[in-house]
């Protein structure tokens, strides 16, 4: 099954880069919006930086999606069932919506304020704290959560990882748990901006 290899890189890896990277930008906020400036320093060549790698992902993604289209247009593919593969489908769409719309918020943000991060800081204070937005926040993250999950034990899989049924459901079950983990990392960071303080890990 060495086929679906170019899909699960094109779709998975780039996200999950994308996820490890923001929520450590951020982590320094849990200290306080001087900690957050320090070590966060905002400027319009890291968010144009920034901007290519969202766009070029979002192209790789696009072009994974194809690729498995060409190779495989029904069936499970590299996933469990076929209905997880319609199910990583429509989470991966929920997640990328959730990338495009913090990046926005990032231009709009520097826009209005300019490139300053105590600035910057206090307004994601408040603009986290509305209620749609806070519920578009953890939904995009639940799905993201979600599409982490299936897509690193599609990558297990595809590189050897799950040789039975039986070995491939408890590989789901521990890709679930350990994204799961990810998850409440991201929204630990996101709590202290909607609360002024972190639930775990957090002074």
């Amino acid at each position: 099954m060495p086929r679906y290899r170019a899909h699960i890189a094109l779709t998975v890896w780039p996200i999950t880069a994308l996820l490890v990277l923001e929520p450590a930008r951020m982590w320094p906020a849990l200290d306080g919006a001087s900690s957050f400036a320090a070590a966060s320093p905002v400027t319009w060549t890291a968010l144009l930086v920034y901007t290519v790698v969202v766009v070029l992902s979002l192209a790789a993604y696009a072009r994974g999606w194809s690729l498995l289209s060409l190779g495989s247009p029904t069936g499970a593919g590299p996933y469990r069932t076929e209905g997880c593969r319609r199910l990583q489908k429509l989470a991966g769409g929920l997640a990328w919506a959730l990338v495009v719309a913090h990046l926005a918020l990032q231009w709009s943000m520097s826009i209005r304020v300019g490139p300053v991060a105590l600035s910057q800081y206090e307004l994601m204070r408040g603009f986290f704290s509305r209620p749609p937005v806070l519920g578009f926040y953890v939904i995009g993250l639940a799905a993201l959560g979600l599409f982490l999950s299936q897509g690193v034990a599609a990558t297990l899989r595809e590189w050897g990882g799950a040789r039975s049924p039986e070995t491939s459901r408890w590989l789901e079950v521990g890709c679930t748990v350990a994204s799961a983990g990810v998850m409440l990392v991201a929204i630990n960071v996101l709590s202290h901006f909607v609360t002024g303080r972190a639930y775990w890990m957090g002074p």
